[in-house]
Order: C-alpha cells, then structure tokens, then sequence
C-alpha cells in the first residue's frame, strides 16, 4: 500500500476511536461523579522493511500511536440537601461491593437505601461499612461515620490509591485497580460532605470544541485518501493507454 494513503487512513482510524471517547464523554456530562477519558495520538515512523530515498530519509509508512487515559481531576460540588447524597472533599473513592461480589470504588455519591435499608450506588452496588439504616434521623459527618437518631450504625469506607492512579473503569461510575494485589490506604480527615455530590468533571465547550477539530481531522484524512484513490485510478488508466 502507498505509504501516503496507509497514513491518511491510519489517521482515519484514531480520529473515529477519539470522536467515541468525546460521545462518551458528552453524553456523560450530568453523570454524578464521572470522570472523563481522554485519547492522545501522535504520528510514529514503522521502519520495518524501509528503503531509503535517493533524496533522503526512507519510505517507511506514517501511523497514529494512540494512548487512553482517564482525567481524575474533581467535578464541582452540587448541594442536593439529600442526607444520602454524599460528596468527598478533595482525593478518595468511597469502597463498595458489586453484586457478584467484587470490590470496586467510586466518587459517584448518589446514594439511596434498598429495601433492606442498606446503602447501596444507584445501580445497587453495597456501600462499604456495614451500613444499614433503619428509619430515623440520618447524619453522616466528615469521617464518613453514619448516626441514626445519634447513634452510630457504620462507617464509610473512603480510600485512596498512590498516584498516578492505575485504575480501569468497570462501568456504572465504578473503578478497579489495575493490578487486582494493589491495595487502597484509608483517607482520614473530614472529607465527606451530607447533602451534596460531585457532578462530572466533562467541560461541555471544550468537548465539543475537541469534537469538532477532530472531525475537520477526520474529513481533512478522507479527503487525502481520496487524492491518492484517484492518483493511482489516473497512473493506472494512463499506463493502460501507452
């Protein structure tokens, strides 16, 4: 394959993979506690059977190296007034155990009640700490501690990984260390907030900004595919006449 087209194409690829993770990124943005991803991609020379050039340098082909990672910065803090919307106040995740049994961590703070009066995510995944709330006054202070009527029923888990963060997103907000040995370090201070959550940290402008350029980049690249497709049709057509 010409190697002008193989890097047009190349470049195809990486705009259509970063324009699913801005989507992604818009269609979460009024996602409580949602951390956007983001895509890099730079130009990289594959040197693998080059020839070299009368005039320099080599024919080796030009594709797009991409790499993904999450941005962990904070979203901004909405007041709900709802005692178990719970926000944290600057690094942590709280703990909590999915269905199947699996430890995950989340910013996510939309919290309710199951039927059994546990404190479970929005897709009921079991809020670390053992607690269950029966009727009564809720408080939950800063350490995370839970007191119905004034009497403490648990405590929440907050913790924190060594950064930078080695995490993968396991889907509903929630979060697993990479390396399934890692093992998390317990927050202390008053870090939780009652009554409020952290909103996705999704700049809309700059997303769709983001969005825009790459799809100018991505017509730009099928514009240069197309050049070349019609190049090689008149090299052909002409060569067929001599």
């Amino acid at each position: 394959m010409n190697s002008g087209i193989y890097s047009a194409l190349t470049g195809n690829v990486a705009a259509m993979k970063r324009l699913d993770v801005l989507s992604n990124n818009l269609a979460n943005v009024n996602t409580p506690g949602f951390k956007k991803d983001r895509m890099t991609f730079e130009s990289m020379l594959q040197t693998v059977g080059a020839q070299p050039r009368p005039g320099g340098g080599t024919d080796a082909p030009v594709f797009a190296e991409t790499t993904f990672f999450t941005d962990y910065s904070p979203g901004s803090v909405k007041q709900t007034g709802n005692p178990f919307d719970l926000a944290i106040d600057g690094d942590g995740f709280f703990a909590v155990t999915t269905a199947d049994g699996q430890r995950a961590y989340t910013r996510q703070g939309n919290f309710r009640l199951d039927s059994t009066g546990r404190l479970v995510t929005a897709d009921g995944a079991q809020v670390a700490g053992g607690v269950v709330i029966a009727g009564g006054k809720v408080d939950i202070n800063g350490k995370g501690e839970v007191l119905v009527d004034g009497s403490q029923v648990g405590r929440l888990e907050v913790v924190d990984f060594p950064k930078p963060y080695a995490l993968q997103k396991l889907g509903g907000g929630l979060f697993v260390p990479a390396d399934p040995q890692a093992t998390p370090n317990p927050v202390t201070g008053e870090k939780v907030m009652q009554g409020a959550i952290e909103e996705s940290n999704v700049n809309t402008v700059q997303e769709m900004v983001q969005l825009i350029e790459t799809n100018r980049y991505f017509e730009m690249c099928s514009k240069v595919v197309k050049a070349y497709d019609d190049l090689t049709g008149k090299a052909a057509n002409e060569i067929g006449k001599i």
